[in-house]
């Protein structure tokens, strides 16, 4: 190190598996559920040399998580991560609000050498009134646990279920089995837009389900509550071309073709296919996956998924060229023994043919080795197969000691890949990241940050090769924020993110807004932009955090709903990722009153009856992000009713859902105009509708915008 120097850096040493990576989560804690391990020699290792181990768990639904760690809880350490591998919480517990979506929970060793058994327990109370979506994965052919009530869903009548997503590979037969000895369960079969495929009945249900989709399983109960166990099986079509190709169990390797009688994906947004072909792979014991594909046709994506279907792993071009130019993807992935499936892609829709190797050593996972840099040099460093593995992809990681606080820059630079940095604490949880800027292959991240121990990855999306890393620091103080702009109820702020903001704990630019209510208030804010990616974050006055939100307005915008007492809050904006600059505005609505039914019914309708409403902000956010409003609806006896929807402000949808949740009937644009009907059971359609009750969803079309006054007709 040069006299004076203040931070050292280091790159992964290219010995084959020398160079490991980021463990992925191999197991799931259920909400309210407890998962027992251990951490020993043989366990993960993050890059300051502890062992630890990872868990994923997904929330369906907002609310409260309480996450405890026993056993050696003097030397073990409890971290909540959410998707990009921020960390949200810490300690031997934690308890506080959380978004849904799926977090990891990592139990890490205190220092090196320290070893023991653990038990991590998660309860988990879901925010009455929310609609519960973005369900966990489940495999075609799997075992997984399950308990109800665990992430607190609720069908309109009240009824607890648990869901789970599953996508096929091709046509065939699904058969699902829950038993449980505590209920007598039912499981019914979606598809992904909620229509039902096969009604709520006990086990086994079997049912046809086509190709390239994605479907729902639905557990409820026909009395008591408590836990079970689900185990799916599939049987191909017999005429169905998408099918695995192979079955890898050692080391192998097979030549084949991408066609369009392969496996096919439609593209969200425009309709096109992907296609690709997809192995097994049984894994007997742990230890090391190696997998290359070769093509001269087509630039490979290789997708290594877990028995749930959950991602572990990607790469596309990160092996890169044989001795014919042949552009190779690589994956390198350190897996317990179980069950996976390999997906090849063709980034070209003719496709073409490709030959697989696949490698496997039984064995212990092997961290990635540091070596030195100081600031001012110019880094000159290779990208390959044999480069450790992040959870950013191939990466060469650095690693940093910043006896003082400063700003630290850094510069990535290629014309051979996709470019990723990133920043991330002495415990591996990201502090800052910055992908390549506008396709030109340059990553660079300016962040203030306090002293202490942190880590660089410098990382491929995909491709790989040469590039340059250069490193700056400037020693000074970070002061406090000491400033917050008072944001006026039912207004809004424009502002400029940059320079002259504060700095949030992630070292980038960030402006605090406050406010106060007199009274209790259901509050929206938002953060519109289109130059800043945005993210919004709600703290009370003691500074917990109890929303945060990125683009629920949006593909950029963030959108925060939430029912709040009377008292003096803290809106943080920022930008989503590293990127520093550009004019937002930060608009704030409040209605005072008591809390709003949200996703629960405004009120009880009989055939004959006339709501009318106002779509706002106070209604039911929608699984598309729109606002909503619910009105039950009971039918005495079976047969026919006519639903009509009339608006001159919002272009009208309507939907009619069972008492369990499952579509009946929708529509837009029946009514005449932009009005909708749904009138089910009439002469001419498919029966009458049985007697009971049912849930009709009263929501604009397709624009998360749009508002207005209604009429809601029933007949």
């Amino acid at each position: 190190m040069r006299p004076g120097s203040i931070f050292a850096m280091g790159i992964c040493v290219s010995l084959g598996s020398l160079c490991a990576q980021d463990c992925a989560p191999m197991a799931r804690i259920l909400p309210g559920g407890t998962v027992s391990g251990t951490l020993a020699t043989s366990s993960c290792r993050l890059l300051d040399g502890t062992a630890y181990s990872a868990f994923r768990l997904d929330l369906p639904v907002r609310g409260q998580i309480a996450i405890s760690l026993t056993g050696n809880t003097t030397d073990f350490l409890l971290t909540l991560r959410d998707a990009a591998g921020r960390r949200i919480g810490s300690g031997v517990s934690l308890t506080q609000p959380i978004e849904a979506g799926s977090y990891t929970v990592l139990v890490s060793a205190a220092k090196s050498g320290v070893s023991g058994d653990y038990n991590v327990t998660a309860t988990f109370t879901p925010e009455v009134g929310m609609i519960c979506s973005g369900f966990p994965n489940l495999g075609r052919r799997q075992m997984a646990a399950g308990r109800l009530p665990g992430a607190g869903c609720r069908a309109p009548d009240g009824s607890a279920y648990e869901a789970y997503t599953l996508t096929t590979d091709g046509s065939g037969t699904l058969t699902v089995n829950v038993d449980s000895t505590d209920f007598s369960p039912l499981i019914a079969v979606r598809s992904i837009d909620g229509h039902l495929l096969a009604p709520p009945a006990a086990s086994p249900v079997n049912v046809v389900l086509n190709g390239d989709s994605q479907y729902l399983v639905v557990i409820s109960s026909a009395d008591k509550l408590g836990a079970f166990a689900i185990t799916t099986t599939y049987q191909t079509a017999g005429n169905e071309t998408c099918r695995s190709r192979k079955t890898l169990t050692a080391s192998d390797s097979d030549t084949n073709t991408i066609s369009a009688t392969s496996c096919f994906l439609t593209i969200a947004g425009s309709g096109d296919q992907s296609y690709y072909n997809y192995y097994n792979l049984t894994l007997t014991a742990p230890g090391l996956v190696d997998v290359t594909a070769i093509s001269g046709d087509f630039n490979a994506t290789l997708n290594l998924l877990d028995a749930a279907g959950d991602l572990l792993t990607s790469n596309a071009g990160g092996g890169g060229y044989d001795s014919l130019y042949n552009l190779q993807s690589s994956l390198r992935a350190q897996l317990p023994a179980g069950s996976y499936r390999l997906q090849v892609f063709s980034d070209v829709p003719s496709g073409g043919a490709y030959t697989l190797k696949y490698a496997f050593t039984e064995g212990e996972p092997k961290p990635c080795v540091p070596a030195a840099l100081n600031f001012g040099d110019l880094l000159t460093g290779t990208l390959s197969a044999e480069s450790c593995r992040t959870s950013a992809g191939i990466a060469d990681v650095y690693a940093l000691t910043l006896a003082a606080s400063g700003t630290v820059d850094l510069d990535m630079s290629t014309t051979a890949f996709n470019t990723i940095l990133e920043i991330r604490d002495g415990k591996d949880n990201l502090v800052v990241r910055n992908d390549e800027v506008d396709g030109v292959s340059v990553s660079h991240i300016t962040a203030d940050l306090p002293a202490g121990v942190y880590t660089v990855v410098a990382a491929a999306s995909s491709g790989a090769g040469s590039y340059r890393l250069a490193a700056k620091f400037t020693q000074r103080d970070l002061p406090a924020c000491s400033y917050a702009q008072a944001l006026d109820l039912n207004g809004g702020y424009i502002q400029r993110l940059g320079p002259g903001s504060c700095r949030a704990s992630n070292g980038q630019p960030v402006d605090y807004y406050t406010f106060t209510l007199s009274a209790d208030s259901l509050v929206l804010a938002v953060m519109t932009s289109s130059e800043v990616d945005g993210y919004l974050t709600l703290t009370d006055a003691a500074g917990n955090v109890l929303r945060t939100d990125d683009n629920s307005y949006g593909s950029n915008d963030p959108l925060i709903v939430q029912y709040l007492r009377a008292g003096s809050y803290t809106l943080a904006a920022r930008d989503a990722s590293s990127t520093v600059g550009g004019l937002y505005e930060v608009d704030l609505r409040t209605s005072t009153g008591s809390r709003p039914p949200f996703c629960t019914p405004r009120g009880t309708l009989t055939p004959g009856m006339t709501a009318t409403g106002v779509i706002t902000y106070t209604g039911c956010q929608y699984l598309d992000n729109t606002f909503a409003d619910f009105y039950q609806i009971t039918l005495a006896a079976d047969g026919p009713l006519d639903i009509r929807l009339d608006s001159s402000d919002f272009d009208a949808y309507l939907l009619l859902l069972d008492a369990k949740g499952a579509v009946v009937d929708e529509d837009d644009d029946s009514g005449g105009d932009t009005n909708a009907r749904i009138n089910a059971g009439a002469a001419g359609a498919s029966g009458a509708l049985a007697a009971g009750t049912y849930t009709i969803v009263v929501k604009p079309f397709g624009d998360y915008t749009s508002h207005g006054k209604y009429t809601l007709s029933t007949k």
